[in-house]
């Protein structure tokens, strides 16, 4: 599925991604060609593959790679270390990380030399990669728009596999014949470019990359395994199945309805009907399960993250209001949920402590009951106390 690798995010280059992020996608694009020349000579590569996976890079290496492309993008502004965000994701990727080891997906050598990280970035783009050693980056954009926790963990269950079953080391191997020199030199014509948009010059350079990430492109063959191991993590990691299908399903909307630009990692790797048909063929007989309902702690971190990708002070302002909008009352509990938990969050942007608060006191009445929203919802008034300067 095309859910982007760190090559894929090299083409949030369009008029919707600010600056910055297109500068830190490219490095983290070409830090990966780079690497590929610089961690192993072409000379000196081995002649058969390490340890039968046909990768021509060692565990260690992969993970120095890693190690150098994330401390680029930890440096970058729009990396965002959200302890809320943080602690949801990584609470669905370790419970897939335990289901592939329990199914044996994860080696024991990958399991003790890769870091498993999640980096987050302040991106609207609805986009997840995987880097090299185990790094798994997500956007805001991503977890604003999925519906329920199945789906956000189908995502990570695809990128996860693709880290497993080493197809980022593969291809990186490829790479080996790239001339360092060139790739350095783009890559510090990226970085120039991200810091300066009017540096014509670095960005002439840079516009070469598309040359490299199109060869760094995960296979189609790699992302059907992607998706058929990521699969069969879903129900072991205590995920829904259907998530996987339904996930794939509005990806392929977002495809018919974006094409402009935008969507990057579907126009490089648009979904096959073979592969669509794959995952719908994989739900239990009798039909297409029922939608999966949202969890009211799931509706409140994504629109969290919704808040926190900096939209903007007018889209803060729509927000706000909502909750005041005639037939509020009637909407489903997630979706009254989400609304106040925006409006409380924006607010408090917004340094309106006294709404901020009044919308806290309402979310706390839809949640009662929701031990879990109700922990978020804890957790928000005392972001909003904090910021007041009440602690």
């Amino acid at each position: 599925m095309p859910w982007a690798d760190a090559s894929l995010a090299a083409q949030k280059i369009h008029q919707n991604s600010p600056p910055a992020l297109s500068g830190r996608a490219l490095i983290a694009s070409l830090l990966i060609a780079v690497g590929a020349g610089a961690a192993l000579p072409v000379a000196a590569q081995p002649a058969l593959p390490t340890l039968g996976d046909g990768s021509a890079l060692t565990t260690g290496e992969e993970r120095r790679l890693g190690d150098r492309i994330i401390r680029e993008l930890y440096r970058d502004p729009d990396y965002i270390d959200d302890p809320v965000l943080v602690e949801y994701v990584q609470g669905l990727w370790q419970a897939l990380l335990a289901a592939a080891r329990a199914r044996g997906e994860l080696s024991p050598e990958l399991d003790e030399r890769f870091a498993w990280e999640v980096l987050l970035g302040r991106d609207r783009t609805v986009n997840a990669f995987a880097l090299p050693g185990g790094y798994l980056g997500v956007h805001l954009g991503l977890i604003g728009v999925v519906a329920t926790r199945d789906e956000l963990a189908s995502v990570l269950a695809h990128e996860l596999s693709h880290v497993t079953q080493r197809h980022i080391s593969r291809l990186i191997a490829q790479q080996g014949r790239q001339t360092p020199l060139l790739v350095g030199a783009m890559v510090l014509a990226a970085l120039a470019a991200s810091k300066n948009p009017g540096a014509a010059q670095a960005m002439m350079v840079g516009g070469q990359a598309v040359a490299i990430q199109n060869q760094l492109n995960f296979s189609r063959d790699m992302e059907r395994e992607a998706d058929r191991i990521g699969y069969g993590l879903m129900e072991p990691s205590g995920f829904a199945p259907q998530g996987f299908v339904s996930m794939f399903d509005k990806l392929q909307q977002a495809n018919r309805l974006n094409d402009n630009g935008s969507w990057p990692y579907l126009r490089s790797h648009p979904l096959t009907t073979q592969r669509m048909a794959d995952m719908h063929s994989r739900l239990p007989p009798g039909g297409a399960a029922p939608p999966l309902p949202p969890s009211l702690e799931h509706a409140m971190v994504a629109a969290r993250a919704r808040v926190l990708a900096n939209p903007g002070v007018d889209a803060l302002r729509l927000w706000i209001a909502e909750p005041q909008s005639t037939g509020f009352a009637s909407q489903p509990a997630a979706r009254r949920a989400a609304a106040l938990y925006t409006a409380a969050l924006a607010s408090n942007q917004l340094r309106d402590f006294a709404a901020a608060r009044t919308a806290q006191a309402k979310l706390d009445e839809v949640v009662r009951g929701d031990a879990a929203a109700q922990r978020q919802s804890q957790r928000l008034a005392a972001e909003i106390e904090l910021a007041a300067g009440l602690p």
